[in-house]
């Protein structure tokens, strides 16, 4: 790592140039922000200043783990935002140049992470998902405790507003069909962590 420092320093050089990049020079300050399901969707937050620090401090043994920090924060992005919200477009943008520096630099290349975000602008639809995959999750959302379902009204409240339909009863319903794949995925990571963290302990066979 030591003899791709130098490169290390002069990729974030590059990338900071960009104007696109002041809104990722920073962790983001959800609280201040008013978007508390932040850290809940987004498990390894990353920022270009954070990035910076670690390699001031040799934290990186490899250069690698590096471009990865780096390809880290624009995944972020794009796997919180929709793809139609400027910041989401701007990480793509600061994704592209940080390839085409990589290569300029003679560093690796990052390896993008093809469930974030889709670069036409365009999310499957959920009208095209099976019956089965609504019925499943219909199905697990009936057993989720109540700060659990929380998290899921907020989510779609973020991603998708317009999915969510407040009844006479006070009751919310959540339609479906008209939220984008991206949020439904967002949905059943919510749904299998709770799932797995409730699993019934297995008993030793001893006893």
């Amino acid at each position: 790592m030591e003899n791709q420092e130098a490169k290390a320093f002069q990729l974030l050089n590059l990338i900071e140039l960009h104007e696109e990049c002041q809104e990722f020079l920073a962790p983001v300050d959800y609280k201040r922000l008013g978007i508390p399901m932040y850290p809940i969707i987004i498990k390894n937050p990353m920022d270009i200043g954070t990035i910076k620090k670690r390699l001031k401090s040799h934290h990186y043994t490899n250069i690698h783990d590096f471009i990865a920090d780096i390809q880290l924060v624009w995944d972020n992005c794009k796997k919180y935002n929709e793809v139609t919200t400027e910041i989401h477009q701007q990480a793509v943008f600061l994704e592209k140049q940080t390839r085409r520096h990589c290569s300029k630099l003679r560093l690796p290349l990052p390896h993008t992470n093809k469930n974030t975000g889709n670069d036409d602008g365009i999310f499957e639809d959920l009208k095209n998902a099976t019956f089965e995959e609504k019925w499943r999750m219909t199905e697990a959302v009936r057993k989720l405790n109540q700060g659990t379902l929380e998290k899921i009204v907020k989510v779609v409240k973020e991603k998708c507003p317009e999915s969510v339909e407040t009844m006479e009863t006070d009751k919310i319903k959540i339609k479906l069909d008209s939220i984008t794949r991206e949020t439904f995925n967002l949905l059943q990571e919510i749904i299998e962590e709770y799932t797995s963290e409730n699993l019934p302990q297995k008993r030793p066979k001893n006893e």
